[in-house]
């Protein structure tokens, strides 16, 4: 027979478990189903505000990594010229670029972000959706 308190604990459980688990339904939770163009310029990058969120797609591990920007001064910071960044799947280190004048259309200069090598490696994209 069962004792009590095994009884209570399993079913202390199963409540626990299924009141922690719930799934928003689709387009209702905090991404939307859409396409997100990667951010190359200054100005672009500059359009994603805190509190929303980006993606850091590393080309070197193959990951993406999505984080919310918590301030401007963050945001500042992803396009600074010289400025790094860091990929939290492969833990390397990548140098932030300034490359050549405002191309076509484009008001502020297009921005890379390269390896050791100077090969570009990363990119964003804005999830402003």
């Amino acid at each position: 027979m069962k004792s009590p308190l095994k009884i209570l604990l399993a079913t202390a459980f199963a409540v626990a478990l299924t009141s922690s688990v719930s799934a928003a339904p689709p387009g209702k939770g905090p991404f939307k189903i859409g396409t997100y163009p990667q951010a190359s310029t200054v100005e672009e990058i500059q359009s994603i505000k805190p509190g929303t969120h980006y993606a850091m797609v590393c080309m070197e591990c193959k990951s993406i990594t999505v984080k919310e920007a918590a301030d401007e001064k963050e945001v500042a910071a992803l396009c600074h010229d010289g400025g790094s960044m860091h990929c939290d799947s492969c833990k390397k280190k990548f140098t932030i670029k300034h490359v050549g004048p405002p191309g076509k259309g484009a008001s502020s200069p297009k921005v890379t972000i390269v390896n050791a090598e100077g090969k570009p490696c990363m990119f964003l994209v804005p999830m402003n959706g």
